[in-house]
């Protein structure tokens, strides 16, 4: 990356200048006011901002009926990239930060989600957009969203306070993110979890690294996925991974750009450096941990499902992506329980001497512990209790951890037709999974390594 003409205050500056003018309504951050039917301005790299507002959510991947609830000011003054809290598992009652909130938009989604016993901050350093921010949720009738004015390299929040950190767009203007990552993991408690979207850049022109305006445009500071990765490891994350991308063709770089190249220069062609850019910039959702600490696998007790617990459940099936079908076979359904929460589950359907095993889920917030271990040796023996000899379970993802159970690849047709019939074998997501099964009369050795 080539070096910064200008200082780090400079670039926070002039991010500040533009989204402050942006919210106000101009449409340039560098020239006069112009009107929608101005057309774009050439002053300033980036799109203008009549271009910009609200422009990403179009193709971010935004829920209509999710948008159509929100105060509409906060949808139409949204500069991000991505839908960080799509596919979340943002529960009720827990604490949700967003940095680099403007004007509202995801902290209003997050509100719905964490309910009235749960509390959402959004973070800004830019007065105008906490101001718009409050306004928007006056208006709305929004009483569990609070704005507050602040950096992201120094939160006014305090240590292990949040269950969620969220953001959009935003990381990528700092000038000093390893700051940035390191206030997430202080903030975060053990357990918490981000949800990110931000711009990553790969080989981007010197031109643009080098332009102050394309900071403010969120290309000039964006870094690439491994650099945010190995960021957000750093400073004591765990599970980092890229869970979707949003790679930006040369038409929609061209309005990233605006008309001016981003500072290089009247002989530059916008055009060109669009498609010489295509597929090195893109939009990616980042999901991580921070871990629990080492003591509190003890801490955890696995039991006997309780009909109340049937809702917890299917939420965590459905984060995982797992059948959801729970109640009527809620009998031979176990739990983990961590000061009185559900953050795990396993269970089975008994056939007479044959059972299938299935939903074993830890939440994200507990792997590592050891805890999928002890949910299956607790179904084993609940399994064995009940007289059952033969188990059987479709996997597409623990295929090796289950032969260290002892499990043994078969065909389809080998399996029992009582346990074909199951809801889960006739399933179409899992036309493609392995069938396998295990003798219960024969002991095996136990796998201590599981998450």
């Amino acid at each position: 990356m080539s070096a910064k003409e200008f200082s780090d205050a400079e670039i926070k500056e002039a991010v500040k200048s533009r989204y402050a003018k942006a919210i106000q309504g101009s449409s340039s951050c560098c020239g006069p006011s112009r009107s929608p039917e101005a057309g774009p301005s050439s002053s300033c790299c980036g799109p203008t901002t009549i271009e910009q507002k609200g422009g990403m959510v179009k193709i971010a991947g935004y829920d209509k009926g999710e948008l159509s609830r929100l105060p509409a000011d906060a949808v139409q003054n949204s500069f991000g990239c991505g839908t960080p809290l799509a596919f979340a598992g943002v529960r009720p009652g827990q604490t949700v930060l967003d940095i680099g909130s403007g004007a509202g938009i995801d902290c209003f989604i997050a509100s719905e989600k964490v309910g009235p016993t749960g509390k959402v901050i959004g973070l800004d350093m830019t007065p105008e957009m906490i101001e718009r921010a409050r306004r928007n949720a006056k208006e709305a009738g929004v009483a569990n969203v609070e704005f507050r004015f602040g950096d992201a390299e120094k939160m006014p929040v305090e240590d292990a306070s949040v269950d969620w950190v969220i953001s959009n767009c935003v990381i990528n203007l700092s000038p000093d993110k390893p700051a940035v990552f390191g206030e997430i993991g202080r903030i975060l408690r053990p357990g918490g979890r981000i949800s990110i979207s931000d711009i990553v850049a790969q080989d981007l022109p010197d031109a643009v690294r080098q332009s102050r305006d394309a900071w403010t445009g969120c290309l000039a500071g964006a870094i690439s996925e491994e650099e945010y990765v190995r960021g957000l490891e750093k400073a004591g994350l765990r599970d980092v991974r890229v869970t979707s991308r949003i790679v930006y063709d040369a038409s929609q770089l061209k309005g990233l750009f605006g008309s001016s190249c981003c500072g290089a220069g009247a002989g530059q062609d916008t055009a060109a450096l669009a498609d010489a850019a295509a597929g090195k910039i893109w939009s990616a959702r980042f999901e991580g941990v921070k871990p629990q600490s080492a003591s509190v696998g003890t801490e955890v007790t696995i039991g006997p499902a309780a009909k109340s617990e049937a809702p917890a459940i299917e939420a965590l099936l459905a984060e995982a992506g797992l059948p959801t079908d729970v109640e009527p076979h809620l009998g031979d359904f176990l739990v983990a329980r961590h000061c009185g929460k559900v953050i795990g589950c396993t269970g089975m359907e008994v056939q007479g001497l044959d059972a299938l095993f299935r939903s074993l889920v830890v939440s994200p917030d507990y792997r590592q512990a050891g805890i999928g271990q002890r949910l299956y040796d607790a179904l084993v023996e609940n399994a064995r209790g009940k007289g059952v000899q033969k188990a059987y379970l479709l996997t597409t993802t623990i295929v090796s951890l289950a032969e260290s159970w002892g499990f043994q690849r078969l065909a389809r047709d080998e399996v029992p037709e009582a346990i074909r019939d199951t809801a889960q074998f006739r399933g179409e997501c899992c036309v493609s999974a392995v069938a396998m099964w295990k003798d219960l009369t024969a002991q095996t050795a136990k796998c201590c390594s599981c998450s």
